[in-house]
């Protein structure tokens, strides 16, 4: 396997300037890239950069180097692209462990997309090296993150364990992130293990995030990894949307999710511990995983989805709602049983004498369990008689 050499590339990109570099062009099939260090200064726009860390396709055997890609972007109307090996990995291609790294923390109106691997597709047998994947993004300012794949993965294509953290620096913003495809995941694609965290800094005033730990979509046999999802708001916005899916915002066909750790922040945040939305081949073809969700503090939305979950609630967690307990199976076509917990370990409760006199329906017949003053949780289809200790940790 021919090896290529470890090179270093430094550009500058200007107002309406068009700049594409690959750390190893000429890379043949079969081939090593080498290990690069690619460096951007991006001083103003309407521009466009491209780093590709290796070739523009990995294919056969290829495999991508550990490439280092960073830029640092100012000015206005800017599109930067960093794909850590190439834009198309097919074959039994392998992308190599990459930093990406931008800071456009002053930039306004920028575009910002990071693929740890392939920006617009992974096939075969194509498996995605274990990146590391960070930004701060401006004012108005939008950016796509995905672990491998800034597209699609497809046939047999496997993700890596991949790192992605985002900081909302400017005062608005939103931010797509995904930990293997940020479109899809057909065929039999297998997702990493990866970690998604979004940062709301203290200046940001709207805004917000979509976190999916696999793919926008997963269909046929795709299988989600285990992730962790994060999401932090530093300081105290007029309006900021953020939405946890611990898999993919829709699983069809026999697509099955990964067991994830969904963790909100002190604001009302979504979470979903497998998928918004689900259309199974035949009932019961979709599995969900075994989620942990903890909606932090703020109004939550929570929705556990198929399998046995565990939702735990803190003290100062807020007025809160849990939209599917012991009824996730029911959405993805199953009728097996199900058993979801909920953890209440930090109130400090005497047991389940004293939180069972906290339990009683609303007006519509949902149970509510009233923690404290300001902290309650909502069942939504679950009347106050249907629960049992069982269904807590106290």
């Amino acid at each position: 396997m021919r090896r290529m050499p470890n090179d270093t590339i430094i550009v500058s990109v200007g107002s309406q300037e068009l700049v594409t570099e690959f750390g190893d062009p000429g890379l043949q099939i079969d081939g090593h890239g080498g290990n690069d260090i690619m460096i951007a200064t991006v001083d103003d726009g309407p521009s466009s950069l491209l780093f590709v860390g290796d070739e523009a396709m990995l294919e056969g055997r290829s495999h991508g180097g550990n490439d280092l890609l960073v830029a640092t972007v100012q000015g206005r109307l800017t599109y930067t692209y960093l794909d850590g090996d190439a834009q198309i990995m097919s074959g039994q291609a392998h992308g190599g462990n990459d930093v990406l790294h931008v800071e456009a923390a002053r930039a306004t109106f920028a575009n910002v997309y990071l693929s740890g691997d392939a920006e617009i597709a992974m096939a075969g047998e194509a498996k995605g090296g274990n990146d590391l994947i960070t930004a701060e993004m401006g004012d108005r300012s939008y950016g796509a993150f995905s672990g491998d794949s800034g597209s699609l993965m497809s046939d047999n294509a496997q993700g890596g364990n991949d790192v992605i953290s985002v900081v909302q620096a400017g005062l608005s913003g939103n931010v797509s992130m995904s930990g293997d495809a940020l479109i899809s995941m057909i065929g039999n694609a297998r997702g990493g293990n990866d970690m998604l965290i979004y940062t709301a800094a203290v200046d940001t005033r709207s805004g917000g995030a979509s976190l999916l730990g696999d793919g926008g979509y997963m269909s046929d046999n795709t299988r989600g990894g285990d992730d962790v999802l994060i999401a932090t708001v530093d300081g105290n916005p007029d309006s900021i949307y953020i939405a946890l899916v611990g898999d993919a915002s829709q699983m069809s066909g026999n697509a099955q999710g990964g067991n994830d750790f969904l963790y909100g922040s002190n604001r009302g945040d979504w979470l979903y511990g497998d998928a918004r939305t689900y259309a199974p081949a035949v009932g019961g073809s979709i599995a969900g995983g075994r989620d942990v969700l903890n909606g932090g503090g703020g109004n939550d939305q929570i929705w556990g989805g198929p399998n046995n979950d565990l939702f735990v609630f803190n003290t100062v967690s807020g007025e809160d709602v849990i939209n599917d307990f012991d009824q996730g199976n029911a959405a993805a076509g199953s009728t097996a049983a199900e058993h979801d917990v909920i953890d209440l370990q930090d109130y400090g409760l005497a047991g389940w004498s004293a939180l069972k006199g906290l339990i009683g329906n609303d007006g519509s017949g949902n149970a509510v369990i009233h923690l404290t003053s300001d902290d309650t949780i909502t069942l939504t289809g679950i009347h106050a008689a249907d629960l049992k200790a069982t269904d807590f940790i106290i």
